[in-house]
């Protein structure tokens, strides 16, 4: 039977045919090199090497597209981009055959974070010249991603001691069998060689160990409000994510509505989003202003972002409308006859079943007991709601004390200095507009979580502190508004109106040697 023949080994042979022949004209690595051609990287920050004699160095854009293709392909390590520059034809291609070394990727991404993040901007400002953005209506969310630090490199400063001393005993273990051996060699008998050296290497491992251990334990005496200290990356905190608890990051977004594109980003290492409202509110006016969008946004997010403090500081803002349900929105959804939010003994007995004597500014309970005024001026919780407390001052011989309190001084309550406005926001959250807007934010946002975790993988950093975090994640995000693209818009499209976009956007020649 013929079978058939391969290439013999000996013989020349890789393309038979011009490096541009080998990518099909809808290739999209063909918009991923047009996109970078046409940016103006000087002027977005990029550092662009002086020219001197010896070896000339490669250009950046050569390394800005190796970098994009990785990400948009899942290959994030240096050392694999290295690898793929000289058996991944795309990449051959994009290279033009050039195959510069991990080290020179590695320091290109961090020597250029300030241009990295700009990319982000860049394609966004393209994707707004093409009509795919609105910023009618947007939603926040955030995610949970790891941290490059397992807990096998997590301090606590109650534990740290304990490490200490077992670190210690375990060196003095070791040390011990040292002497063992001495003193067979010393008695002329035979010594475990191989035993000695496995023994000295684990001992060089634990003396870097404890002097590791020793400087966190300096670190932790120096700032007495550090509790837990990451070892690895000591950026990143304990984040809780499906009933796991990993150290991490929580990378937030706003996603908009129109194509499912993400407007901006950010990283935060706060386990929870109660203070990200306005940070995120403020790069949300941002994109309107470097856009030239001036008509109204409505900014919709979850329960995870109900702050008082947030809510007065922004509900002011015309250019956006803040949508953001209490959490009470999110309990009667689960369970209509659990309407308990407060820690009380009994039902009937919160604060909403207590009555207010607006004439004398004092609560009467459903034993028509008066809660008095404590101060006059109100008091700050650590959320920075501010409250006042009343205090009922008669609650001793009550006989439902047991269902309303368990406080032996008596029932008090606190209530915002913004308590009347805050009810009336959240009875506007249950008018049909905003219920609807409510429950468009998942299919807003889920979408851009769902492809960038699930597609892309991208679960984890590869970087470590958050400022390198955030860069990171700022090119996944753009990395995550290509692939969008490309689902709205052909490779035939996109390499039209690329180069119309690039000269709108700079009005002037890129220059080739960049």
């Amino acid at each position: 039977m013929n079978y058939k023949q391969g290439t013999p080994r000996n013989q020349l042979y890789l393309f038979n045919t011009c490096l541009d022949k080998i990518i099909e004209e809808n290739n999209k690595v063909r918009v991923i090199d047009l996109f970078v051609d046409k940016l103006d990287i000087k002027e977005m920050d990029f550092k662009i090497p002086a020219l001197r004699t010896g070896a000339p160095p490669y250009r950046p854009k050569l390394l800005l597209k190796i970098y994009i293709y990785g990400y948009f392909e899942r290959i994030r390590s240096s050392r694999n981009l290295e690898k793929e520059t000289k058996r991944n034809k795309e990449l051959i291609w994009l290279t033009r055959g050039l195959t510069p070394d991990f080290k020179t990727i590695a320091n290109f991404r961090k020597n250029n974070k300030k241009g990295i993040k700009n990319i982000f901007k860049e394609f966004l400002n393209f994707c707004h010249s093409v009509n795919l953005l609105s910023l009618e209506t947007v939603a926040i969310d955030g995610t949970k991603m790891t941290a490059q630090n397992n807990l096998n490199n997590v301090y606590k400063r109650d534990e740290i001691d304990r490490v200490r001393e077992k670190i210690q005993d375990k060196i003095d273990e070791y040390l011990e069998q040292l002497d063992a051996q001495d003193e067979k060699e010393a008695g002329d008998l035979k010594i475990d060689n191989d035993e000695v050296k496995n023994v000295v290497e684990k001992l060089k491992k634990l003396k870097k160990h404890q002097g590791k251990v020793e400087k966190i334990k300096e670190i932790l005496n120096e700032d007495k409000d550090l509790k837990t200290y990451f070892a690895t990356d000591p950026d990143s905190r304990f984040q809780s994510d499906k009933g796991k608890v990993r150290a991490g990051y929580n990378p937030q977004i706003v996603g908009d509505d129109k194509n499912k594109l993400i407007i901006a980003n950010d990283v935060t290492n706060e386990s929870n989003d109660l203070k990200q409202m306005t940070p995120m509110i403020d790069k949300v006016k941002e994109v309107k202003n470097e856009l030239g969008i001036e008509t109204e946004t409505k900014a919709v997010m979850d329960t995870g972002y109900f702050s008082e403090k947030e809510i007065v500081n922004n509900i002011d803002d015309e250019t956006v409308d803040i949508i953001v349900p209490d959490k009470g929105y999110s309990e009667k959804k689960k369970n209509k006859n659990d309407s308990k939010t407060e820690k009380v003994p009994a039902k009937g007995y919160e604060i909403k079943d207590f009555e207010y004597d607006r004439v004398n500014d004092e609560y009467i309970c459903s034993e028509k007991k008066r809660l008095k005024k404590t101060h006059m001026n109100p008091g700050t919780e650590k959320s920075g709601r501010k409250v006042f407390e009343y205090q009922c001052y008669d609650c001793e011989n009550c006989d439902v004390i047991s269902k309303c309190t368990n406080n032996m001084r008596g029932r008090s309550i606190k209530i915002s200095v913004n308590h009347e406005f805050i009810e009336n926001y959240k009875s506007e959250m249950k008018t049909d507009v905003k219920k609807k807007l409510i429950e468009k934010r998942k299919e807003i946002v889920e979408h851009p979580f769902g492809t960038i975790k699930r597609n892309l993988g991208y679960t984890y950093f590869m970087q470590k502190g958050i400022e390198n975090v955030k860069t990171e994640f700022s090119f996944i995000c753009f990395i995550y508004n290509l692939k969008r693209v490309f689902n709205l818009l052909t490779v035939k499209e996109l390499m039209e109106k690329l180069p119309k976009w690039s000269n709108d956007r700079y009005m002037l020649n890129i220059c080739p040697c960049y």
